[in-house]
């Protein structure tokens, strides 16, 4: 079951795989242009000062951070996470393959978990892979980043990214298309995210501000408390779609 799950999903994998690692690579690629820049003294053009005036360049670690793990990182496993879970039922229930499915609470408890498992175990393979990418690059420009806080940003990244899983899997349920569950989940994502925005006096925090955790990622420290709302931000939709599903008559 695992092996077909992993070859139903590999054009989507090899798709945002490739997508983060072009993005991971062009994060090098303005990195050291702009540390050639800098060396060189201003340049003339608009768009180059900027670059050149980022406070982020001060060095590599806060370079990766600010453009990898708090924004290019996100958006693209969002998405991938959204692409992955918009199919995992629905996309069975309009073609037929699922009918036969025994009504038996445990057999689709079972076909559940390990379709979320495989779709969690390819999102992390994809944060992994940018981060080795990453990794490697710091130690080519000879500013290595700290093991601990990659492993801390790449589980929050993962993290980040089964929230929209988790979504998309809810939505797979309840609609017989694929379109409908990528487009609600990245919809309740985007609310997440803008919450502190919608209600700038109510005291609460958007998801987003949770993953981007600078000093964790800088200073090495376990960001304990981001992480667990995290964590509580993956289990809600998870087991909401797990009691629909097993209640669902297919």
């Amino acid at each position: 079951m695992i092996t077909k799950e992993v070859l139903q999903a590999r054009w989507k994998v090899l798709t945002f795989a490739l997508l983060a690692l072009a993005s991971s690579v062009d994060n090098i690629i303005r990195f050291c242009y702009t540390k050639y820049l800098q060396a060189c003294g201003d340049p003339s053009y608009p768009l180059f000062q900027e670059l050149t005036h980022d406070s982020f360049m001060k060095n590599y670690s806060a370079f990766t951070w600010h453009h990898w793990f708090a924004t290019d990182g996100p958006l693209i496993m969002v998405l991938f996470a959204a692409v992955l879970g918009g199919g995992l039922i629905a996309e069975e229930a309009r073609t037929g393959p699922i009918f036969p499915l025994p009504s038996k609470p445990v057999r689709r408890t079972r076909l559940f978990l390990v379709r979320y498992a495989v779709s969690a175990g390819l999102l992390l393979a994809v944060s992994v892979l940018s981060s080795l990418v990453l990794a490697l690059a710091g130690l080519t420009l000879r500013q290595p980043l700290e093991v601990q806080a990659l492993l801390i940003a790449t589980g929050l990244l993962w993290l980040v990214a089964l929230v929209p899983l988790g979504l998309a899997l809810f939505f797979s349920i309840l609609f017989s298309d694929t379109l409908r569950p990528v487009v609600f989940s990245l919809l309740v994502m985007a609310g997440l995210v803008l919450l502190p925005i919608v209600l700038p006096n109510g005291g609460l925090q958007g998801l987003e501000r949770y993953w981007n955790e600078q000093q964790a990622f800088l200073m090495g420290s376990f960001p304990l408390m981001a992480s667990l709302i995290c964590l509580v931000a993956v289990l809600v939709p998870l087991l909401a779609a797990l009691l629909v599903f097993r209640r669902k008559a297919y």
